[in-house]
């Protein structure tokens, strides 16, 4: 959808364009392209650090490879996991740790298994869903950040565009293709923050909105099946995560 969403957005500008009599070699320029994301990124990095830039960058790849959150697989892996609890033991669920493949699901369920209070754990495991939430959401800030000085470092370009194109005074035609040239820089402000940078950012705010609910399924469930939580009851809780 990502790549299908820039591909309309950016045909819709160029069939625009050329419904308009305009011409597409005009809308290529790269200055332009540099000032405006070159510039926007180089900003972006004055207000960060290297470990916020590598976090925005790995966070980047779920545009195109969004994470996979299974709210049923999940509900039904803890309802099992409460059956098995309540027929055995707590202890029993020892072995089922290392088949449960989300790496915060499975250290919620160990230390249960070790013995953590039920509502210490839950504490602490809320903590830290919300201390992953904010490290996504920094990363995000990061990406928005970006989003938010191209618009700025367009009509820089174009300034700087203009005062090149007054250098041609004595020539008209010259003149009329620099001013066509120099607005480009804020077409790409514009295009870049609002076509690529925004759209994105909101995606990747609803997956980390996404991946919030459902590590507070999966402590729901671990604190069920820690206080011993009749199965039935348990599933009927979970079942309102969706």
């Amino acid at each position: 959808m990502t790549l299908a969403g820039l591909i309309i957005a950016f045909s819709s500008v160029l069939l625009a364009n050329w419904l308009g009599g305009g011409e597409v070699i005009l809308l290529l320029n790269l200055p332009s392209a540099i000032i405006v994301v070159v510039g926007s990124i180089g900003a972006t990095l004055i207000q960060s650090n290297v470990r916020e830039a590598i976090r925005a960058i790995a966070l980047i790849k779920w545009s195109l490879f969004p994470p996979v959150y299974d709210f049923n697989s999940a509900r039904t892996a803890l309802n099992n996991l409460a059956h098995k609890a309540r027929r055995l033991s707590l202890l029993s669920l020892e072995e089922d740790v290392a088949l449960l493949a989300n790496p915060f699901a499975s250290r919620a369920l160990q230390m249960a298994i070790d013995g953590a209070d039920p509502e210490l754990l839950a504490d602490r495991l809320h903590d830290e869903a919300a201390r992953i939430r904010d490290k996504r959401m920094s990363s995000i800030g990061f990406l928005e950040s970006i989003g938010g000085y191209a618009p700025t470092l367009g009509i820089m370009g174009s300034v700087l565009g203009l005062i090149q194109a007054m250098a041609n005074l004595d020539s008209p035609e010259a003149l009329g293709h620099g001013i066509a040239v120099a607005f480009v820089s804020t077409l790409y402000g514009q295009g870049f923050a609002n076509l690529v940078v925004f759209p994105i950012v909101k995606k990747l705010t609803g997956y980390a909105d996404q991946e919030l609910l459902y590590h507070q399924l999966l402590i729901d469930g671990v604190h069920g099946i820690a206080v011993g939580k009749h199965p039935h009851r348990l599933e009927l809780e979970l079942n309102t995560y969706e």
